[in-house]
């Protein structure tokens, strides 16, 4: 299958991203001898072939097209739910997997003793909007989940963000926390977790103030599904008190490239508008914010974190990115090279129990 997609890539030019699942998609991979070793290169194989196989799109799409002609409740693994809800099934995670990306994280924290790192694992709207799911939908328990992987965190020495209760209680009294029809949460949501997390980063809770601009926003569940019902969402950003508030500069390694602007506003104009949260994902990048404070903070994360990073540059001099997914370098030593004070892991809980781009990028380094 490797040898095919290697000539099929020859012959047919890569998409990076996918209009119908509304998602970036794996590019061909960078062969090194230590990506080799370590079975990342492999991995990322496996995901390359997945997401460009010939006809991709039109599989997906006629796959959307015979649930929803179906009459069901859900297709291809997004569920119809109350109120222009759209919500995505749980994911499961396989133990192993997560045995190795736990082992992979207590190693990695061994190895920086004396670094603090906490870890926000978000729930998703499964767990928090459960009571939209139609009656007869059984989802797993995602908290049990959780709940067993922060245990593992404490027992590691990384501090584990539990953001589930402040979430239930702000959807419960109306808050809308995820978007009806993506599976991000929004920046209010994002808002939240940031209040809460602030006390555990041992910085303050500093306030900052929604607008909204745009109003139809149909994300990801509703590009994935084909469902027509879910309701458009509104994109709001947060924005802080400008008298007392220094600009960033936020350096770009992949496209060498920088920038002072947070939001890219031009692309509310396009179909994926929560790319105006910094664009689209990047392997690594650096935020570099001139305030009294001189720690350098390492956030490991995946898109969740592109709406909750902004509420952060004000209290750290220096704020290094890295994506798993896409990065492909050596973490130790961006750790050193960077001097890296603390770490933040933040991911939302599909994503992080359905892949082990983590577990590979600790390993070995």
């Amino acid at each position: 299958m490797v040898g095919f997609m290697v000539v099929m890539g020859i012959l047919i030019k890569d998409k990076s991203f996918s209009v119908t699942e509304n998602r970036m998609l794996q590019q061909f991979p960078d062969l090194s001898f230590s990506q080799y070793v370590e079975g990342r290169f492999e991995s990322r194989m496996e995901k390359y072939a997945d997401d460009q196989f010939p006809g991709r799109n039109i599989f997906v799409r006629v796959k959307s097209a015979a649930d929803v002609a179906a009459g069901g409740l859900e297709a291809n693994g997004v569920y119809k739910a109350r109120d222009g809800y759209l919500i995505e099934d749980v994911t499961k995670p396989d133990k192993s997997d997560l045995d190795r990306t736990e082992k992979a994280l207590a190693d990695f924290k061994a190895r920086h003793g004396n670094i603090q790192m906490n870890f926000l694992l978000a729930p998703t709207a499964g767990n928090i909007m459960a009571d939209k799911l139609p009656a007869s939908v059984r989802m797993a328990d995602q908290n049990k989940y959780m709940d067993q992987f922060f245990k593992a965190l404490n027992g590691a020495g990384i501090g584990a963000i539990d953001v589930r209760p402040e979430l239930q209680k702000a959807a419960d009294k109306g808050t809308q926390v995820y978007y009806r029809t993506d599976h991000h949460w929004t920046t209010e949501g994002a808002y939240i977790a940031y209040q809460k997390a602030a006390p555990s980063l041992g910085i303050p809770a500093r306030k900052y103030t929604g607008k909204v601009v745009a109003n139809n926003f149909r994300g990801s569940l509703a590009s994935k599904s084909g469902f027509a019902n879910g309701r458009n969402d509104d994109v709001t950003l947060f924005l802080p008190d400008y008298s007392n508030h220094k600009s960033s500069v936020i350096f770009f390694s992949d496209t060498q490239t920088r920038t002072t602007k947070f939001y890219k506003l031009k692309n509310l104009k396009k179909k994926d508008k929560y790319t105006v949260f910094g664009g689209s994902n990047h392997p690594e990048y650096t935020i570099k914010t001139p305030v009294e404070s001189k720690e350098r903070l390492l956030i490991v994360k995946d898109s969740y974190a592109n709406s909750f990073i902004p509420f952060l540059t004000q209290d750290y001099y220096e704020i290094v990115v890295v994506d798993p997914r896409y990065y492909f370098d050596n973490i130790d030593r961006l750790m050193d090279s960077e001097g890296v004070t603390k770490v933040l892991f933040l991911y939302n809980s599909d994503t992080f129990f359905g892949d082990d781009s983590l577990a590979l990028a600790l390993e070995n380094n």
